[in-house]
């Protein structure tokens, strides 16, 4: 069953939150809505029932994609027919006695409950804004209505939306900065649904944790989000600097010289359609009146294109000196961590010198032992074959006889060189060729 009122929500809002089956039930849902008993009565039933509205609390700021809520904004949506459930205050309460869930002022205070956040809250803060609340709720009585209104924290859900911020959001757009509102719009397109109360509540809680920087302005006495800068990367300060102003306003500047000219061009177009009509109807004088002032447009939009154009180098050039300076602090890293692996290994051009020329004085040494190896024979003294050769002939009463010179052609056969005086000593001891005996002959007869 449903009401009116959420008949008209249903209409007015697609994103429709769908209650659990269980809502369908007359009997049991008479008894869920209703107040609890003493736990001690029923343990069961119990703890049975404060699970189902927890989890139905949990399952409704995640549908919203909203991780704050009241008492009254529960009342109203889980409201079944007339009937409002009786028993959510006291949920609420065993949600914060369980860290669940936490107050919206005291988590504005300090997001990540950390330990100085609690020190500054239980001695500073926390003790200031009772002051006020006292000093407040003595000029108007507090009732049951102003305490429906106080705001809570589902502590799960705003974790869980941070991370998706910083998954979809934040990775994809470094060291960029941003309005408000332009930082929304790049949630839109990223596809991340937050709910827009939600929104600076998990920005606080990104800046906590260092992942962004924001800057704040005051208008009208209201304090809102102004700045959100996402470093360029983890070691970047999550600090909006002067530099940092002066780059954003280089770029609204940009974007705004850029919306000046496209209202300038639909300004000429119109003005000379103008006067191209008036030319038509014979309207002479109104038409030299708008060609006159097309001309003017066109000169302030000369004029603009040149300081969009100037601007555009400036913006250029910073971004190159950019990067030139983070290839410059490489080159800074790269060169002194070599120094530092030559000074821890010992490599020094005196300490190379010194090893290459042992290393010479070493290898020459070799050789030389090598050699002194090579030249010698086993009882140390040197002998050479031709003397032996010569003193073994002598001893078997031979005479060395006089050898031809032989030379070798290129085809690796033996060519046979006479000079003219051996061919004359060879023919003188030629024997004669008849029948008589040569002095010679007899002398071997004789010897024999």
């Amino acid at each position: 069953m449903q009401t009116s009122n959420q008949e008209m929500e249903k209409n007015n809002n697609p994103r429709k939150f769908e209650f659990p089956p269980v809502w369908e039930e007359n009997g049991k849902m008479k008894e869920l809505l209703a107040a609890f008993h003493s736990r001690h009565i029923s343990p069961g039933n119990y703890d049975a029932k404060m699970i189902f509205w927890t989890d139905l609390i949990k399952r409704y700021c995640q549908h919203y994609a909203k991780a704050n809520f009241s008492l009254r904004e529960l009342q109203l949506q889980f409201m079944r027919g007339e009937q409002i459930p009786a028993c959510l205050e006291t949920v609420i309460a065993d949600m914060a006695q369980r860290k669940q869930i936490r107050l919206r002022s005291e988590y504005e205070y300090d997001p990540v409950n950390s330990w100085s956040g609690w020190l500054v809250n239980s001695f500073v803060k926390r003790p200031l804004s009772q002051s006020w609340l006292k000093l407040k709720h003595s000029i108007v009585a507090e009732d049951m209505g102003a305490r429906s209104l106080v705001e809570w924290i589902h502590v799960d859900v705003i974790q869980h939306l941070c991370s998706e911020l910083e998954t979809k959001v934040l990775q994809k757009n470094r060291g960029k900065l941003l309005h408000f509102e332009g930082f929304k719009s790049i949630c839109k397109n990223c596809e991340m649904d937050i709910h827009e109360i939600c929104l600076p509540l998990c920005l606080i809680t990104l800046q906590v944790r260092r992942l962004i920087a924001i800057e704040f302005k005051i208008e009208r006495q209201t304090k809102s989000i102004h700045l959100i800068k996402i470093p360029a990367n983890d070691h970047d300060s999550p600090i909006i600097s002067e530099k940092d102003h002066a780059m954003h306003n280089l770029d609204m500047t940009r974007v705004g010289l850029l919306k000046q000219l496209e209202e300038l061009e639909e300004e000429i177009k119109v003005n000379d359609t103008k006067a191209r009509q008036y030319v038509k109807e014979n309207k002479r004088q109104l038409a030299k009146t708008y060609l006159r002032k097309r001309r003017l447009l066109e000169k302030n939009h000369e004029r603009r294109s040149i300081a969009l154009h100037n601007i555009e180098t400036l913006l250029s050039n910073v971004d190159e000196a950019q990067n030139t300076g983070v290839v410059l602090d490489a080159y800074k890293i790269g060169s002194k961590t070599l120094q530092n692996v030559l000074n821890e290994s010992g490599l020094k051009y005196d300490n190379v010198d010194e090893v290459l020329a042992d290393v010479r004085d070493t290898i020459d040494q070799h050789r030389e032992v090598q050699d002194a190896l090579s030249n010698s024979n086993a009882d140390g003294a040197f002998v050479d074959e031709d003397d032996l050769e010569k003193e073994l002939k002598e001893l078997l009463g031979e005479k060395e006889a006089v050898l031809p010179n032989i030379s070798f052609s290129n085809n690796n056969k033996p060519e046979i060189v006479i000079d003219d005086a051996e061919l004359l000593a060879m023919l003188d001891n030629l024997e004669v060729a008849d029948e008589t005996i040569s002095h010679a002959s007899f002398r071997t007869k004789e010897s024999a």
